[in-house]
Formats: C-alpha cells, structure tokens, sequence
C-alpha cells in the first residue's frame, strides 16, 4: 500500500536515542521486544522496553543504522529510558546518547510500520526550535495509531493492548528478552484479548473515560479523541459476544478494529 505524501515537519513532542557500538545490536536483542536481526539499515521497526511482569515501560521507533539505531521516542520518556538501557548494558560495547542535535522529522525518510497512512520519518540533524514544530496527535488517533504518554502511561498496558505486536514490534520467535515470558503465556493461551481500536460517532462529542457499553456488558474506555473520532482499549471476545450495538450513554458508536484483525 502506497504511504500518504506529507509536509515535511519537526516533531516536537519526540526524541532522538542513539545507540552505537559494536555489540549495540545483540545488547538490544536480549532487552527489547524487537527482533533486531530484521532492523535493516533504512527501515524503521516498533518496539518496546518491558517490566518483567511484561508492562510497556516506554515504546519507540527503532531507525536502523549501519553502525547501531537510532530510538525515536517521547520526549517525556526519554531520559528515564536513556537511564534503564544503560543498566541493562552491562559490559556491553554500545553507546547510548540522547542526542540534543537530532531532530524527529516527517515528510522524508521511511514508511512509519504502525500506518501507511502516517508520513515518511526520519532522524535529522538540527537544533531544535518552534519553527515548524508540530505533532501527530490528531493523524494518529484518525488512523488509529496509540501513543505513550497520550492513550496510555508506563507500565500501564501489554504491548498487545495497544497493538505493538500487529505492528511487528514483537519478536515472537527470536527468543528471551525482558517480560518475554509473560506475553509468550497470554500468546500460548489465547488471553490476548484486550485490543486498541477506532470509535466514531455521527453526533456525540466523545471524551477520554467514556465508558463503551454493549447489552450492559462494559466492553472498555476512551483514551484519545480529535473530533468525532477517538481511540479506546476494548474486550474484543466481549465485543463478539455482544447481542446489542456498542454505545457511549445511549449513543451508538461504530468500532473499527486493526485492519490486520479486520475479518
């Protein structure tokens, strides 16, 4: 699928983490959920750091480099994750840097993986400034995209929840990393049933904590909103299993799930 053409902007709301050295990419195999043996040079992958219990810490971009990557991350994250990837190196020849001079762009670059409606990215050298300055907010709920920071906080939500495994930010088979085991269970068993999805509604003004009811049955709760459509982490088996349309205080809304869990 072709990816939207965009103007080029600086994203002010994020931050650049560069990570080089000769071992930066088997330190960052045993840590994150990504499987950095598919992070190519010029490509961008999802992925996250985990507790041990398998919560979202922090989750990033990864652009890949010949000599290491570059984490493109939330600003309001990034020097707590700088601090934790530094004791997870151990003795490990890989230089973590949040670098002052690198600036998170769009317009240019490559394809964002959560949406190829999203605009091309890139990290770009530069100081940064208000000029140009601009987030993605409301692109991102439209095209159903959470963030960290917006629709959830640290060690709040599975990287399932918020869809990081449909964007290929989980390593299912390349074997340990931190919280591993705990997502390999839900996966073995079938407990993934928490899912981010897209609401709109034709005249209600929705708004972050509303409750989406089906039949009585709770189904979950709004977590961003732009205009009449917002995101919301829902029960999926509750949904299926609904007898009545969802709805929000009487109003009915319509669900878009993840076109990767579209029938």
């Amino acid at each position: 699928m072709a990816v939207m053409s965009h103007s080029p902007a600086h994203l002010s709301d994020r931050r650049a983490i560069v990570i080089r050295g000769p071992d930066s990419r088997d330190f960052l195999q045993r840590v994150i959920t990504t499987d950095m043996k598919i992070c190519e040079p010029g490509t961008i992958q999802t992925g996250a750091l985990l507790t041990p219990q398998g919560k979202v810490l922090c989750d990033f971009l990864i652009h890949g480099e010949t000599d290491g990557v570059i984490l493109d991350v939330p600003a309001s994250a990034a020097e707590n994750l700088v601090k934790r990837l530094s004791l997870y190196r151990l003795r490990a020849k890989a230089d973590i840097l949040l670098d002052g001079n690198a600036l998170v762009v769009t317009g240019t670059g490559a394809p964002d993986p959560r949406s190829s409606a999203l605009p091309l990215r890139a990290i770009a050298s530069g100081t940064p400034g208000q000029d140009g300055a601009q987030d993605q907010s409301g692109l991102e709920i439209m095209h159903g995209v959470p963030a960290f920071g917006r629709d959830y906080g640290e060690a709040e939500v599975f990287p399932t929840d918020v869809n990081l495994d449909l964007y290929g930010g989980i390593g299912w088979k390349k074997g340990c990393f931190i919280g591993q085991e705990v997502l390999s269970r839900m996966k073995r068993r079938g407990t993934i049933r928490k899912r981010t999805v897209t609401l709109a509604s034709a005249d209600r003004d929705m708004a972050v904590g509303d409750t989406i009811v089906a039949g009585g049955i709770p189904l979950g709760t709004i977590t961003s909103t732009t205009g009449k459509t917002a995101l919301a982490t829902i029960r999926l088996d509750r949904l299926e299993a609904a007898t009545e349309p969802p709805a929000i205080d009487g109003d009915p809304v319509i669900i878009t799930k993840p076109p990767q869990l579209s029938d």
